[in-house]
């Protein structure tokens, strides 16, 4: 594509969520799911419905994708964002900065800060983790649910023991449903777009901090779903079940511990659809807000030079294995996430079964736009996939740091047929699933007689990716600089040490 002048230049409008099942989306043929507004979009655009990321955590995720490298490139592969080794690399929004573009952010950024006051004009964060140390309101929903004298109800961090979200179970906000996260990111997304400049394309990144858990909707929100009529993935009895039978040793010391990542796990089936029904409503609530600022685009006439993106950082079990939450290993439920693109005179209502990862979407969205693509990414240019001329990559690779000292790293490749993992301090302890077989991941093949050579070569591709980089620090690390200042206030309120109203009668801020 030749580079157009600015003045045509199509808006860009990335919608991001964080933790979201590939599956669950109408479009995506859930059985249960309300999702109208995506389905709409997908109807308009591509569905691609391999899409994979490349860290199954937040942080690493929304920096990899954004900078167009994969973790290992920036030296984030836990969610220790402090000291990244490439202090200014060149993000998407920065770069659409430079040749014009008018940029935003609205929601959660958990993304290294310094790159967000570069990248954006406008930005409007809705995520603790994006707060100034010692100051709370500097997070703007937090500072918005001060103004409504909501802020002890603020109920997207964890969560105390006598809390009923505790140990992330499902449970009902107290905050009402127009001043919930999802609400406040619409009206600010709304409000950015009508108050933009118009002589000016624009890159909105509207980035929604759930389904991740603690999975709150509010009371207004509650109806939606019948938990006794959902249908559960067929693959909900693995867990359920206690089939650990074959699983590497570590998967079953840190789920049957009830270690880290899952404190608490869905006793029976009825409770795990329990547990679905407040995931899914969250969807549906993002869903509402996605339908409100596309319809705002028609309105406007600018949606049919407006190129839309929905993804989501990683995925969540959502019922598969009999799970819900992400943290256990690199299962396709986690690898997996949703996309779908919409773009002006693009193919409609396409499915695409290609591979293609998250670090390809900043080159992707520059073919696009007709935008030059800046030659030191790692991601490639996915354009081909969307409209059926390439069958996408012949691989996909995701890291994820643990941080403990035993189990540091691992490692999942998936081709169109096997998804291997890999425990790089435990070589001999690993997975191996046949997508064709067993798409449930259910048999683990690793010690499989009949399977030695596809676990070689898959172990070749991953060793092959170990080989590019030297790991360069953990989360371990990123606990320890994230408590060298255990008196900041955001970490008092984010844990639930500290409730606002406290702070505010210990005199430490001003209501």
């Amino acid at each position: 594509m030749s580079t157009q002048s600015s003045a045509k230049r199509p808006n860009i409008l990335w919608i991001m969520s964080d933790q979201h099942n590939a599956s669950c989306i109408g479009a995506a043929g859930h059985p249960d799911v309300k999702t109208p507004h995506l389905d709409a979009i997908a109807a308009d655009g591509v569905l691609a419905d391999r899409a994979y990321c490349n860290n199954p955590i937040c942080g690493p995720s929304r920096c990899s994708m954004i900078t167009g490298l994969y973790p290992h490139t920036l030296g984030i592969t836990g969610n220790n964002l402090t000291g990244c080794p490439v202090p200014n690399p060149l993000t998407l929004p920065t770069h659409l900065r430079h040749l014009g573009y008018q940029t935003a952010m609205i929601g959660k950024g958990h993304e290294v800060t310094t790159w967000d006051r570069e990248a954006y004009e406008h930005l409007r964060y809705c995520d603790l983790t994006d707060a100034e140390p010692d100051d709370p309101r500097t997070c703007h929903y937090f500072n918005y649910l001060v103004e409504q004298g909501l802020a002890d109800d603020f109920d997207l961090g964890s969560l105390p023991e006598d809390h009923p979200g505790s140990g992330m179970r499902g449970f009902v906000s107290a905050i009402p449903a127009e001043h919930c996260v999802e609400t406040w990111t619409g009206n600010e997304s709304l409000a950015f777009l009508e108050n933009k400049a118009d002589d000016k394309p624009f890159f909105l990144k509207m980035s929604f901090q759930r389904p991740h858990d603690p999975y709150a909707p509010s009371s207004q929100q509650m109806g939606q779903y019948d938990p006794s009529t959902l249908t559960l993935p067929d693959n909900s009895c693995d867990y359920l079940e206690n089939r650990f039978a074959g699983k590497p040793q570590f998967q079953q010391d840190y789920i049957s511990a009830g270690q880290r990542g899952y404190p608490y796990r869905p006793v029976d089936a009825d409770d795990l659809k329990v547990q679905l029904a407040y995931h899914l409503t969250l969807i549906t609530e993002i869903d509402k807000q996605i339908g409100r600022v596309v319809e705002h685009l028609k309105q406007t006439g600018e949606y049919e030079n407006t190129i839309i993106v929905y993804l989501a950082d990683h995925g969540d079990f959502a019922g598969e294995h009999g799970l819900m939450l992400k943290n256990m290993g690199i299962y396709e439920s986690i690898h997996r996430v949703p996309m779908i693109f919409r773009y002006p005179k693009g193919p409609k209502n396409q499915t695409v079964h290609g591979l293609m990862q998250l670090v390809d979407v900043y080159p992707t969205l520059c073919a696009l736009a007709g935008l030059p693509i800046p030659e030191h990414l790692d991601g490639s240019n996915q354009v081909p996939l969307l409209q059926g001329q390439s069958d996408g990559l012949d691989h996909v690779v995701c890291e994820w740091d643990f941080g403990s000292h035993d189990q540091s790293c691992v490692f999942a490749v998936r081709t169109d047929r096997y998804r291997l993992v890999y425990y790089l301090d435990h070589p001999d302890d690993g997975e191996l699933y046949d997508h064709q077989l067993d798409p449930g991941e259910l048999t683990n093949l690793w010690a499989s007689e009949q399977h030695q050579s596809q676990r070689m070569q898959l172990t070749a591709l991953i060793l092959n990716h170990v080989g590019r980089f030297k790991r360069a620090w953990s989360i371990a690390d990123d606990r320890k600089a994230f408590e060298a200042q255990p008196d900041a206030l955001t970490y008092h309120i984010h844990k639930w040490k500290m409730k606002w109203s406290d702070a505010v009668a210990k005199g430490m801020v001003k209501n």
